[in-house]
C-alpha cells in the first residue's frame, strides 16, 4: 500500500509540474505574439491607411482567441488623429494611401479623421485613395484625397442616405405579447418598434431633419475637394447615375481608372522612385505605435485625464463595451481626488441606456466640476443618457454629424401571458400579500394602478433629466422641454440651440481643458486602462475597466449578422422593467 501511495503521488507531482510548465510555455508564446517588432520608418515613406477597419475610442493591442486565434490589434481614434498629425509634420513621411472598400468609423469619427487628412495636405504631403469597389460611405474619407483611383471592373455607390427602422409589432401580435410602453417626450421613438407598424410622424420628421443634415455635410466636404456642385452631387444620386468606376470618372468623382499596381507607379512617379523599387509603406497603425504621445513628468508634473466613455450606460461595475455605472462613477472620483490631475476631458461615444446609471455618473461630473475643469468631446453619438453624462460640464464640443440630444426616458415591458397560456400552454398563479406585490411581472397583465405609477415614474426621470440641462447648460425647463422631448439633433445644430458650446474633436476639447486649467504643458492621462494580453491571461485585478468590445447602439450601417442581433436581445432583456435613456438601438442608417 505504501509504495501504492508513492508511486501515486510522484505521479501526481509530475502531472501538475507538467500543467504549469505547459501555462508558463502558453503565456510565453502568447506574449510573444503580443509583442511586434516595429517596422524601421524610412526616408520617403507612405502611410497605409485601411480605412475600412473598425475603429474604438481607445487603441488595443492584438489577442488571441480561442477560436478565432490571433485577433488584430486596433488603434483608437484618438491615436490615429494623433498619428496624421504627426505625420504632416514628419520629414520622413511622404503621403499617405488610403485602402479599403468602405468605412469602418462612424459619421463624426470620419470627420475628425477627414479634417487630419486636410492637415497632411495643407503640409504639402500627397494623400492617394484607390478601390475596387467605392461605396458612398468610403468617400468619406476618400473624398478628402488628391487623387481617387477605382481598379478596372470594380464600381461605385452614390445613392444618398437612408435610416431604417424594423418594427416588431405584428410579430408581438402573433405571439400575442402585448408590449407596456411609457415613455417622457414626444420625439422619444425607442419604444416605437414594439408599438407601431412604421414611424411616427415626429419620428419621422427629425430622422428627416438630422439625415439630412449629415447629408448636406457630406456634400458639401466633397464639393469642396472635388470641384462639384452640390446640386449636381444630388441629382446624380436622385438619378442613380454613378454605378460604374466609369460612371464615377464621368462624374468627377474619380480621377482615373487604374489597376493597382499601375495606382503603385503613379505613386512612385511621386516619389522619385524607379519602376522596380518598393515603395517604403508603414502602416497607420504601426506610425501610430511609434509616437511617444505621453510627456515625461519630468517636463510637467501637471496632468489632463482623458477619460472614455464608449458603449451602452449599464448599472453595476463594469461589462465589455459598456459603461457601467459604477465602474464610471470611481473613474470621475479619483480623477477628482488625485491632485495632480489639473482638468478631465470626458470623451463620450453613447447612445445612453440606464437612466439610473446616468444620473449616478452626472452626479460624479457635478462634484467634479466644483474641483477642476470639466470638458466634453462628444464622438459619432453623445445622445439621451449620453448627454445626460455630458450636459454639466463646463463646455461641451462636438462635430457636425454627431448624433446628439434625445433628452428623454422611457420603461418597456411585455405581457407574455397569452402567449405562454395560448401557444405554450403554461399558466401561471400566485399567492400575494397585496396587489402590486409581483409588479413588473411578465406573466399577467399591468392594472390600470400600475400603468398610472410607471407613467409617473417615467415623468420623474424626465423632469429630474431636464433639470440636470437646465442647471448645465444655463436654459430655463421650458427651453430645455423644447429641445427634449426624446428628439435628436446634429452637432451643429446642438451648438446652434445651446446643448453644446463648440464645433471641434478631441484635440479642441484638451486644449480648451488645459486653457481653463491655465496649464501649458501636461502628461496625458487615459482612463480606463486597456488591460494588456498578459494582464488579460493572468487576470490583473488593477485595471480599472476593460471594454475591448463596443457593440452599443451604434447608429451606422449594421451588418445584420447573429452576433449583434443577440446583443439586441440582450439589452432588450436589460430594458425589462427599468427606466432608459437610451436611443432606439435597431436604428440603422447607411
Amino acid at each position: 500500500m505504501g509504495s501504492f501511495l508513492k508511486i501515486f503521488f510522484a505521479a501526481l507531482l509530475a502531472v501538475l509540474l507538467g500543467i504549469l510548465i505547459w501555462v508558463l510555455a502558453s503565456v510565453g508564446l502568447v506574449a510573444g505574439l503580443a509583442k511586434e517588432s516595429l517596422p524601421e520608418l524610412k526616408s520617403g515613406s507612405v502611410l497605409l491607411f485601411d480605412i475600412s477597419a473598425s475603429v474604438m475610442e481607445q487603441s488595443r493591442e492584438s489577442g488571441f482567441d480561442v477560436v478565432e486565434g490571433r485577433t488584430p490589434a486596433v488603434t483608437g481614434l484618438y491615436s490615429m488623429v494623433r498619428a496624421l498629425e504627426a505625420a504632416a509634420g514628419d520629414e520622413k513621411i511622404k503621403g499617405v494611401y488610403l485602402t479599403g472598400n468602405s468605412n469602418g468609423m462612424g459619421f463624426a469619427a470620419s470627420q475628425e479623421v477627414r479634417n487630419a487628412l486636410d492637415s497632411m495636405r495643407r503640409a504639402g504631403k500627397f494623400v492617394y485613395a484607390a478601390g475596387d469597389v467605392l461605396a458612398q460611405r468610403g468617400f468619406e474619407l476618400m473624398g478628402a484625397a488628391d487623387s481617387i483611383f477605382c481598379f478596372p471592373g470594380g464600381f461605385s455607390q452614390w445613392n444618398g442616405y437612408v435610416v431604417e427602422i424594423p418594427f416588431f409589432k405584428g410579430t408581438l401580435d402573433k405571439l400575442e405579447v402585448k408590449p407596456e410602453v411609457f415613455f417622457a417626450g414626444q420625439f422619444k421613438s425607442a419604444t416605437e418598434p414594439y408599438r407601431l407598424s412604421k414611424m411616427s410622424d415626429a419620428n419621422r420628421l427629425q430622422l428627416s431633419v438630422f439625415i439630412n443634415e449629415l447629408y448636406g455635410q457630406f456634400l458639401s466636404a466633397v464639393a469642396d475637394r472635388r470641384g462639384v456642385d452640390t446640386a449636381e452631387l444630388h441629382n446624380l444620386a436622385n438619378n442613380m447615375a454613378v454605378n460604374t468606376a466609369t460612371d464615377a470618372v464621368r462624374a468627377g468623382l474619380v480621377d482615373a481608372v487604374l489597376y493597382e499596381d499601375e495606382v503603385r507607379d503613379t505613386m512612385k512617379k511621386r516619389l522619385g522612385l524607379k519602376h522596380d523599387a518598393k515603395i517604403p509603406f508603414i502602416t497607420l497603425q504601426d506610425y501610430a505605435k511609434r509616437q511617444p504621445w505621453k510627456s515625461s513628468t519630468e517636463i510637467s508634473p501637471d496632468k489632463i485625464a482623458v477619460i472614455y466613455a464608449e458603449g451602452e450606460i449599464i448599472d453595476g461595475k463594469e461589462e465589455d463595451g459598456a459603461i457601467g455605472g459604477e465602474a464610471y462613477r470611481n473613474l470621475l472620483r479619483k480623477a477628482r481626488l488625485d491632485k495632480k490631475i489639473k482638468a478631465v476631458v470626458l470623451r463620450v461615444n453613447s447612445p445612453g441606456g440606464s437612466a439610473l446609471a446616468s444620473e449616478m455618473i452626472a452626479r460624479e461630473v457635478e462634484l467634479l466640476k466644483k474641483e477642476k475643469p470639466v470638458v466634453v468631446s462628444m464622438g459619432d453619438y453623445a445622445a439621451s443618457g449620453g448627454y445626460y453624462i455630458s450636459c454639466l460640464a463646463d463646455s461641451i464640443f462636438a462635430q457636425p454629424a454627431t448624433l446628439t440630444g434625445s433628452i428623454g426616458v422611457f420603461s418597456l415591458m411585455f405581457d407574455v401571458s397569452k402567449l405562454m397560456n395560448n401557444k405554450l400552454g403554461v399558466t401561471f398563479d400566485a399567492v400575494k400579500t397585496s396587489p402590486g406585490a409581483d409588479f413588473m411581472t411578465p406573466f399577467r397583465p399591468m392594472t390600470d394602478l400600475e400603468r398610472r405609477v410607471s407613467q409617473s415614474i417615467v415623468d420623474s426621470i424626465y423632469l429630474q433629466f431636464k433639470s440636470r440641462v437646465a442647471a448645465g447648460r444655463g436654459l430655463s425647463l421650458a427651453t430645455v422641454d423644447s429641445l427634449g422631448q426624446g428628439r435628436i439633433w446634429s452637432g451643429s445644430n446642438a451648438v446652434k440651440n445651446g446643448l453644446a458650446d463648440r464645433l471641434g474633436g478631441l484635440n479642441d476639447a484638451l486644449a480648451c481643458a488645459a486653457r481653463m486649467a491655465k496649464i501649458e504643458q501636461y502628461e496625458l492621462r487615459e482612463w480606463p486602462v486597456i488591460p494588456s494580453l498578459i494582464e488579460k491571461i493572468l487576470g490583473d485585478e488593477k485595471q480599472t475597466v476593460s471594454t475591448s468590445k463596443a457593440t452599443g447602439n451604434k447608429v451606422v450601417a449594421s451588418s445584420g449578422n447573429e452576433l449583434t442581433w443577440m446583443h439586441h436581445l440582450r439589452q432588450l432583456q436589460r430594458m425589462q422593467g427599468a427606466p432608459q435613456a437610451r436611443l432606439p438601438f435597431s436604428l440603422v442608417l447607411r
